[in-house]
């Protein structure tokens, strides 16, 4: 005879993964909260513009979160991609309210990931762009820059 337990109930609980749908996912509703599931316990981040690495959950979070704080609209959408083993390149095309007014640029992640969790992330992007388009310094997004 069959259970009584729904077919659901047999099923193994999925821990969170990294993947492309998610990265698009987190990136069309950005909630910092959500990143920590996705990251490897010595994950990296790699910012243009910052002389040393992001290192750690805390951290990497702590950076996105950041971000977000800079420019609450921004969203990324999913240009192109491509994996290579536990590579995948994400170009995106970035849409944020910045201090001159809404903008569009470009840029591209470099994602590695181990057993699902993202363990490094390089993050390309033209610095002096961004930094023209949203009036923010791109390495230190506490910083404002002036009109010249």
């Amino acid at each position: 005879m069959g259970s009584d337990r729904p077919a659901t109930a047999n099923r193994e609980r999925r821990e969170p993964s990294w993947s492309i749908d998610s990265f698009a996912a987190f990136w069309d509703r950005p909630d910092p909260a959500m990143v920590p599931a996705v990251l490897g316990p010595d994950v990296v981040g790699r910012w243009p513009g910052e002389d040393e690495p992001v290192r750690g959950p805390d951290a990497y979070t702590a950076r996105l979160a950041r971000l977000l704080e800079l420019l609450p609209d921004l969203r990324l959408d999913v240009a192109e991609s491509a994996t290579d083993g536990e590579h995948t390149f994400i170009r995106w095309v970035m849409r944020a309210t910045g201090l001159h007014g809404p903008f569009e640029m470009t840029g591209i992640d470099r994602v590695r990931v181990r057993d699902g969790l993202v363990v490094e992330n390089v993050i390309v992007y033209d610095t002096a762009s961004f930094e023209r388009l949203s009036g923010h310094a791109s390495y230190d997004p506490d910083h404002r820059l002036h009109d010249g």
